[in-house]
């Protein structure tokens, strides 16, 4: 007969259900990426976080995450990890949003870029666009990568028929 470990063993995570506390609290907060102007107050509010310098001399200068970017930037990860899965994205109300933001802050030039608000800006415009069609998520993050984000403001215009 094998003896159990006095270990728990951590790769089995229990079924999400919204009776635990953990469960519906990364819940909430996932869901609050969704939104923009929630990440904008993020990084406004707790720019430390994000890897986002306060001062205006560093702007070109390479800098090194601090411990708490660093811990957050883990704890973003490990959220992703888990919500990109079916059993935990069936609980997202908006699972397109929810997810494209978690993927993005993966990325530490999004995390640092997004208290711009023409990277803000570029994200609300998507969902608005995307649903007549004009502009795809992949688009917006493929201009974000080459540094364009805040060139999105033409690019969701309808061409009138006649």
């Amino acid at each position: 007969m094998a003896q159990q470990s006095p270990l728990p063993d951590h790769s089995q995570q229990p079924p999400p259900t919204l009776t635990n506390p953990r469960f519906t609290l990364e819940l909430e907060f996932v869901c609050s990426l969704a939104n923009p102007y929630y990440l904008s107050h993020l990084a406004v509010t707790y720019p430390n976080l994000l890897g986002i310098s306060r001062s205006e001399d560093d702007s070109d200068a390479e800098t090194t995450s601090s411990p708490d970017a660093q811990a957050f930037a883990a704890y973003l990860a490990y959220l992703y990890s888990y919500w990109k899965t079916p059993e935990y994205a069936q609980f997202l109300t908006h699972p397109g949003a929810t997810l494209r933001a978690l993927r993005l802050l993966q990325e530490e030039t999004f995390r640092r870029d997004i208290i711009r608000p023409q990277v803000i800006e570029a994200l609300a415009g998507v969902g608005i666009d995307n649903q007549s069609g004009q502009q795809s998520t992949e688009t917006m993050e493929g201009q974000h990568e080459a540094g364009n984000a805040g060139r999105l403001e033409g690019a969701g215009k309808e061409n009138p028929k006649t």
